[in-house]
């Protein structure tokens, strides 16, 4: 059964311009393990979009949640990917099943999740 269904979408370039003011933004959004994944990517387009698709992907997590962001805080989650590249949310708020999709243009990241309750 569904539980709740959350979509985000976020503009790259506003995400550009807060971390080129405020590097310290980083960790305000990500936790250690996605933090050392930005570090390894390669290109600041790759960077950016990564920081804009996890913020979207927790923004989208919390609207899923029915609480949006606030009661349940940034670090209470991380978007990490397996192997093959599909992105998944590791977290102890939610014990069902968590489908989750990122999508991103040149300008813009869309992210839904799906949480289902076992």
């Amino acid at each position: 059964m569904i539980k709740g269904l959350g979509i985000d979408i976020a503009e790259i370039s506003r995400f550009r311009k807060i971390y080129g003011k405020h590097p310290s933004f980083l960790e305000k959004i990500l936790n250690t393990d996605e933090i050392a994944v930005f570090d390894e990517l390669h290109t600041e387009k790759q960077k950016m979009t990564y920081l804009t698709g996890r913020f979207s992907a927790k923004e989208a997590f919390t609207k899923a949640m029915g609480t949006g962001l606030g009661k349940i805080g940034f670090h209470d989650m991380s978007i990490l990917n397996h192997e093959s590249g599909q992105p998944y949310i590791k977290t102890d708020i939610f014990t069902g099943n968590i489908q989750i999709s990122i999508s991103d243009t040149d300008e813009l990241v869309i992210t839904q999740v799906i949480l289902e309750e076992v």
